[in-house]
């Protein structure tokens, strides 16, 4: 995804480290990204693949970069490192890369449930800062540990993956205890296997703090005019200090 819209002339749209998308003349319009990227919001909507989080992560780092101290919001519609088929797709690292920079980063992270968050997708939603994990309604939550597909390599290749999975399911268990506040024992009991939580049952358990119903507060409330009025008081400042 480009965080630019226009090429060198006057036209196009471009995303400006302050923040602000400016349009100009007939040119296209920016990307479904990008816009959302304006207004502080990371959408998964696919299973978390190296492109993903490539792309994932650089939008993370960079609302890091623009305003710190702006809240940033992650909407989540993944089936995680699985298929619809339970078949692993990508590496449990992906996840992990994501999460990692969740926490490095200094914007408070609010996360979102939107349909579907399986596995490493329900690990990155309880991710979010207590009391900003949010679920719609009727959205699907299911933990899973990390799992190998049936392969045919040698039997000395298999098991080293295999070894590598107990180290995935290991940090995945560390995180569920730490996002729930149970402990990692109780969390393995609960979780070692595929488990499907409504919204108000992952509530209970710990990972989710609210269900967005209509006309639920998620975003921040903004005062625009204030936001322009002092944005505007700013650049007199610097071309007065220029003078």
């Amino acid at each position: 995804t480009s965080l630019s819209g226009g090429g060198g002339g006057g036209g196009g749209a471009t995303m400006s480290a302050g923040g602000g998308m400016n349009t100009g003349g007939a040119g296209p319009p920016p990307d479904l990204p990008s816009l959302l990227l304006n207004a502080r919001i990371v959408y998964i909507g696919m299973p978390l693949l190296p492109a993903v989080t490539e792309l994932v992560v650089a939008e993370l780092l960079f609302l890091n970069h623009e305003q710190s101290d702006k809240d940033a919001y992650m909407y989540i519609m993944s089936s995680g490192s699985i298929n619809e088929k339970g078949e692993a797709v990508g590496l449990d690292t992906e996840a992990y890369a994501i999460l990692d920079t969740m926490r490095y980063i200094r914007p408070r992270m609010h996360t979102v449930a939107v349909g579907k968050c399986y596995g490493n997708a329900a690990m990155l939603l309880g991710a979010g800062e207590k009391g900003c994990r949010h679920a719609l309604p009727h959205a699907q939550i299911m933990t899973h540990p990390p799992k190998l597909n049936r392969t045919f390599d040698s039997a000395v290749n298999v098991q080293i993956r295999a070894n590598e999975i107990d180290v995935c399911e290991e940090t995945y268990m560390g995180f569920m205890a730490e996002f729930t506040g149970k402990s990692v024992e109780q969390v393995n009991k609960d979780l070692n296997r595929g488990h499907y939580f409504t919204p108000k049952e992952a509530i209970e358990y710990g990972f989710v703090d609210h269900i967005i119903q209509k006309g639920s507060a998620v975003f921040e409330k903004k005062d625009y005019e204030r936001e322009m009025l002092a944005s505007q008081a700013g650049q007199g400042g610097g071309q007065g200090a220029r003078r």
